[in-house]
């Protein structure tokens, strides 16, 4: 069966983003991306507000990168922030990550907050994401902002290369190399075993 052209997808999300979130967002996304379409910030914005209206966590984190980039809207970091909290308070793991990255290096004129950092590093992490997983196992590690906990950045680096995270395989490499064999095989035992009740 021929796959559809890009008019009339289009066409279909616009008859569908009357009352569904779901097209609008994706509607949104192909006007902010130019797929298929020239790029349309103006429209992209109208149909993310649309989406948004109905608490679509995906277009608010959309919306906050337009607004960092001042992309269709003005360039505004209070909005990104609140845009990008909304989002994670959503449920949308990409916000979460977002947001954990916000608070952990002061993106958007947010200021640095631990707390917070933490609070959506692990939200993200904790529905596999490995880039989450990937943050919250160096800083562990480190022991940077956090109590150094080598087992729990063992854990959250694993799980990182498992979901495809390549910077945690250096990162879990130096961390194991400083750690002896008995150590490491009771980590290797506990983790197992917890994923075992699973």
């Amino acid at each position: 069966m021929e796959s559809p052209d890009i008019t009339t997808v289009i066409a279909t999300l616009e008859q569908a983003a009357q009352g569904n979130a779901e097209a609008a967002y994706h509607l949104g996304l192909i006007y902010a991306n130019g797929d298929g379409v020239a790029l349309d910030y103006v429209r992209a914005v109208a149909c993310l507000r649309q989406a948004i209206a109905a608490g679509h966590g995906g277009a608010m984190r959309v919306l906050a990168m337009l607004h960092a980039a001042g992309y269709g809207v003005a360039q505004d970091n209070s909005e990104t922030r609140r845009l990008l909290v909304a989002g994670a308070e959503a449920g949308d793991l990409e916000a979460q990550f977002a947001a954990g990255a916000m608070f952990h290096f002061g993106h958007h004129g947010a200021e640095p907050d631990t707390r917070a950092m933490l609070r959506w590093y692990q939200a993200a992490a904790e529905q596999g994401h490995p880039k989450a997983q990937f943050a919250l196992g160096k800083l562990m590690a480190a022991g940077e902002r956090v109590q150094q906990n080598d087992e729990a950045a063992f854990q959250w680096l694993t799980l990182a290369i498992l979901h495809g995270s390549e910077p945690a395989k250096k990162e879990l490499a130096m961390l194991t190399a400083r750690l002896d064999a008995a150590t490491l095989e009771g980590f290797k035992q506990r983790m197992a075993s917890r994923f075992a009740a699973h």
